[in-house]
């Protein structure tokens, strides 16, 4: 069957950033881009015709840093702490807490999700007294809204120690005392929530991919690149859901478990002995690259920098040593993986190159295209090796929308290396987007083109390094034949050009002369996955 759309403002996102005004599909595939007039003509009077009434198309949006597939899995032990929820101050937060263990048996676990001290009246962490207090005979972990760091109680820690974790000391507050005050963060952090009842199962997990997916569709999202989480349970219910046709979006995933170091070394082994490698599957879900956390996070202040944040004066650690990340990472280039890494800090950054270099030294291999994840803090130094490896950074643009102002407290003093958007444009790196969801909710690409443009915290107007702005043009292919690229798969999808698959997404008015304040407000009227209306 024939589709064709025209009178439109078609954004191909080809090599010359063409514009035309017609586009002609057939079946799953891209038949033609050009005028209406040739576009009607090919189609032969035999085609399903849209008049877009001035309307954009682009191509089916790339998200390629998201967690799709855990974002809307939700243990049923789960509280959320949000604004949204009624949780304000720090005594708000422990009256949902008093009223959640009245509910619950002694000893049952409290898992409070989306925490965040900066959104609290107090501004700073609740304690392990205060936590005591409100909830003597439950554990309670509160995560925080990064995914990096969470605050317990005494339970929680006792029950830990009864089962034999360690926490390592250089990720658990201690005060002046030497007593923990409750905050842990990275590899204590996911050594600890694997003790909690956080993981669902399998039926929860592929309904949350299936109640996800048609969120993300809705946004004009048709590919993602998950960014992992459940390990093994996150790859097998990515299956499932693939063949019932759960799978909205088509998945590159990353092979990572959030369950600390150990578990992540041993995901590492599992996927080299599997003889697998990344690209193996189909256009619907394909194994992307092996993936290692090497630090924390930017909004959280626990990246690892080379200097300290402001207002500080230690760094945070890395949570792997060089040495083992080059065994890790050595091996698997070698095996024939994409690797990934998250790395969010200047120094963290710099380490994934160095064992980058190695592995590509030893093991010279063609186009390995080699990503960072996140690559927030990332100076004109790291920036020109990043060039010279051919390494593609993924940053999340939205994150200066929402969390400029912290960045500004944490990172003030090097503004022009968080997230440089137009450094890497200016040296011809490719840099795909990713939204980060569900660290944030705000996953529309549109919100993410909007931020990229202008780079303005939204609460207090606040730009960080205007100089680092880049144009809607750019920030489009950031969201489309990148991120296809990023996956090896600009060939088949991420422009719209003949032969390529049919992704596309029609919005409800032009965009080439918007604001980033008029594009946050434009819609999706339509989503197309191969041809097909979604």
């Amino acid at each position: 069957m024939k589709k064709l759309f025209y009178n439109g403002e078609i954004i191909t996102a080809d090599k010359v950033s063409s514009v035309c005004e017609a586009i002609l599909i057939e079946d799953e595939r891209i038949v033609y881009t050009g005028s209406t007039e040739k576009a009607k003509t090919l189609a032969g009077g035999n085609a399903e015709e849209t008049d877009l009434c001035g309307c954009a198309v682009l191509p089916g949006f790339i998200d390629c840093h998201i967690h799709m597939a855990v974002a809307e899995a939700k243990s049923d032990k789960e509280i959320y702490l949000t604004k949204s929820n009624g949780v304000n101050s720090i005594s708000d937060l422990l009256e949902r807490l008093n009223a959640a263990a009245d509910e619950r048996s002694k000893g049952e676990w409290i898992v409070g999700s989306a925490y965040s001290h900066e959104e609290l009246t107090e501004k700073r962490h609740v304690t392990i007294d205060e936590l005591d207090t409100a909830v003597p005979h439950n554990p309670v972990i509160l995560v925080h809204k990064s995914g990096h760091l969470s605050v317990c109680n005494t339970e929680a820690f006792r029950l830990a120690e009864k089962s034999g974790l360690m926490l390592p000391s250089e990720h658990t507050a201690r005060n002046e005392k030497g007593n923990p005050t409750g905050l842990i963060k990275e590899t204590a952090h996911f050594m600890m929530l694997e003790k909690t009842p956080l993981l669902p199962d399998d039926d929860t997990l592929v309904n949350g991919i299936k109640s996800f997916s048609k969120k993300l569709l809705s946004q004009g999202i048709t590919s993602v690149h998950d960014a992992g989480g459940y390990g093994s349970a996150t790859y097998r219910t990515l299956q499932k859901a693939d063949e019932s046709g759960a799978l909205g979006c088509r998945t590159y995933t990353m092979l990572w478990t959030l369950f600390g170091k150990d578990a992540q070394k041993k995901n590492a082994q599992v996927m080299l002995d599997s003889g697998f490698f990344s690209g193996f599957g189909s256009n619907m879900l394909k194994k992307g690259p092996l993936k290692i956390m090497v630090d924390g996070s930017a909004v959280g202040g626990t990246c690892a920098t080379t200097k300290p944040i402001l207002h500080s004066k230690e760094v945070f650690p890395t949570s792997f040593t060089q040495t083992e990340l080059d065994e890790i990472f050595v091996e698997a280039h070698r095996a024939g993986f994409q690797l990934t890494a998250h790395a969010a800090g200047d120094k963290a950054i710099e380490m994934v190159l160095n064992s980058y270099e190695k592995a590509i030294k030893m093991y010279p291999r063609k186009d390995p295209r080699h990503r960072i994840e996140h690559c927030f803090l990332c100076t004109e130094r790291l920036a020109q090796r990043i060039k010279q490896l051919g390494v593609i950074p993924i940053p999340n643009p939205g994150f200066l929308s929402l969390w400029g102002g912290v960045f500004e407290k944490y990172y003030g003093d090097r503004l022009d290396s968080v997230i440089p958007l137009k450094r890497f444009e200016d040296m011809g790196i490719i840099t795909p987007f990713g939204s980060d969801a569900m660290v944030i909710d705000k996953y529309s690409p549109l919100f993410g083109i909007a931020a990229a443009m202008e780079r303005c915290d939204l609460t207090s107007g606040a730009v960080i390094a205007k100089a680092q702005q880049i144009s809607l043009m750019r920030a489009i292919k950031c969201y489309t034949i990148f991120g296809a690229y990023a996956s090896f798969e600009e060939d088949i999808k991420g422009s719209l050009e003949a032969g390529k698959l049919a992704d596309i997404v029609i919005l409800s008015d032009s965009i080439l002369d918007k604001s980033p304040d008029e594009i946050r407000k434009i819609k999706v009227n339509a989503t197309y996955s191969g041809g097909r209306k979604v």
